[in-house]
């Protein structure tokens, strides 16, 4: 059978191939990149730059500023992780805080930042997701902001969103993620 093209999907397409893709988005740098096998879940503390990431392994938490882990605890269940409430207890410079997460259990992270900078999510080319990044209160999504958009991430996203404090965004697939920190 024969299906008409939408031209609203045809529209949103022209609109977001104007956006340039880029490793990082100006006034941000990349940190790290690692891999984490089976990653679920994840979630910022608002004690200081640390990210804790829950995977089938565990947890580990990340130092924002380096992207080295700085700690791991290899402990696969426990009632450490509520995958209800969406909140884990820390591990390591952070394990007197409980930490709100999101991931394959629900959740989410703030999508915008404190300087006027946001990311929005968009899936023309949908099962794969493309996650942009705008600058002064611009959006993907309107004609002529293109050159305030970057696409930094084109994939099956599990999880993204920047810190409580705005100076760090991660974006997360089952199997690694991404994290940057403002300069």
């Amino acid at each position: 059978m024969f299906k008409k093209k939408d031209p609203n999907l045809e529209r949103l397409k022209n609109l977001l191939s104007k956006i340039e893709d880029a490793e990082s988005p100006v006034g941000w740098e990349k940190v790290a990149s690692p891999s984490v096998g089976g990653l679920t879940d994840l979630g910022f503390s608002k004690q200081g730059p640390y990210l804790l990431v829950i995977s089938s392994q565990g947890r580990g938490l990340f130092n924002c500023d380096t992207g080295e882990r700085v700690s791991r605890d290899y402990e696969e269940y426990g009632d450490w992780f509520n995958d209800r409430s969406l909140i884990c207890k820390g591990i390591g410079p952070v394990e007197s805080e409980l930490i709100q997460t999101c991931g394959i259990h629900g959740g989410g992270l703030p999508h915008s930042g404190v300087s006027g900078e946001s990311i929005e999510v968009h899936a023309p080319n949908w099962p794969k997701y493309d996650l942009y990044f705008c600058s002064e209160y611009k959006s993907a999504l309107i004609e002529g902001h293109a050159s305030f958009c970057k696409k930094i991430e084109s994939e099956h996203l599990r999880a993204y969103g920047f810190s409580w404090c705005g100076n760090y965004l991660v974006s997360a697939i089952g199997s690694d993620f991404n994290l940057w920190k403002k300069l």
